[in-house]
């Protein structure tokens, strides 16, 4: 699921948060509720579609601090009601703090209880660092009737190492991601790597960006791309099933033992030359 296009003036979301509510609380809350109201209804058209697992994009739902207590108890009790798993990317907002925003994602399970309150780790470099607060690093992980569901943020499916976190113990990959025009296409090509090379299912849900659910091989099964008209919502049926694969069990060893080899031929060779050398 993307994010509507019709509620916030251009670059009003990014300056929520940072921060700035220039308009002021009433206002700015007016628009959050109705931004609350878009998401709350799209989801339940979906779970009563058939949807078992609603995904939201990174950061799809700002949050003022002090409202966030409410807001995670209406989509409990949404959740509840609807008999199903509610996947949400969060920007919860401390209007006035050096450092304002927490980019996370909260897993709702069918009877309201939060699986798991997960803060972005690796946070990009300008703009999301100076502004976000890190998380701990350990990715969550929730065991389901739908097979065992991880979760990571945008920016962190770029690093091999930390989503091979999950490679020997999630099923499903879900991604809650942001992004613009010029880099979709490599950036959800680089989350399917990490797929790959794990053996999981993923599902990226993104806005301003390419969503796309592969299986654990890699094959597209689903794919809707933000700037296409009408882009809405992603809906598909992923096979929850973990491939053992080579990389979740030793991860860069391999290259790691190829640079070495490397090393030692190199030196190897050098060494030749400096005993022949001694020797003429």
């Amino acid at each position: 699921m993307t994010t509507p296009r019709n509620i916030f003036a251009r670059g009003e979301a990014t300056r929520t948060l940072e921060g700035r509510l220039d308009e002021g609380r009433e206002p700015l809350r007016a628009k959050l509720t109705r931004l609350e109201e878009w998401f709350v209804e799209h989801t339940r058209a979906e779970i009563r579609s058939g949807a078992r697992i609603v995904a939201w994009p990174e950061v799809g739902l700002p949050v003022l601090e002090e409202d966030e207590a409410a807001f995670l108890e209406r989509t409990r009790w949404l959740a509840r009601e609807e008999h199903a798993y509610l996947m949400m990317g969060l920007g919860v907002v401390r209007s006035g703090a050096s450092r304002p925003l927490t980019n996370k994602v909260v897993l709702v399970n069918p009877s309201g209880q939060i699986e798991f309150d997960y803060t972005k780790t690796l946070l990009v470099p300008g703009w999301e660092a100076s502004v976000g607060n890190p998380g701990y690093g350990r990715l969550p992980i929730s065991s389901t009737p739908y097979g065992r569901v991880a979760a990571a943020i945008c920016y962190e499916a770029d690093f091999p190492a930390f989503i091979r976190q999950v490679g020997r113990e999630a099923d499903l990959l879900i991604v809650p991601a942001n992004d613009w025009e010029e880099v979709k296409d490599i950036h959800v090509r680089m989350a399917v790597v990490r797929a790959i090379e794990n053996g999981v299912s993923l599902f990226r849900a993104t806005a301003s960006g390419v969503s796309i659910a592969v299986d654990s091989y890699g094959r597209t099964l689903a794919l809707t791309d933000h700037f296409t008209p009408g882009a809405e919502t992603l809906v598909a049926w992923v096979p929850v099933r973990r491939v053992a694969t080579l990389y979740a069990r030793i991860g860069d060893l391999f290259a790691w033992l190829c640079v070495a080899t490397l090393v030692m031929m190199i030196g190897w060779v050098v060494l030749r030359r400096l005993l022949k050398t001694r020797t003429l």
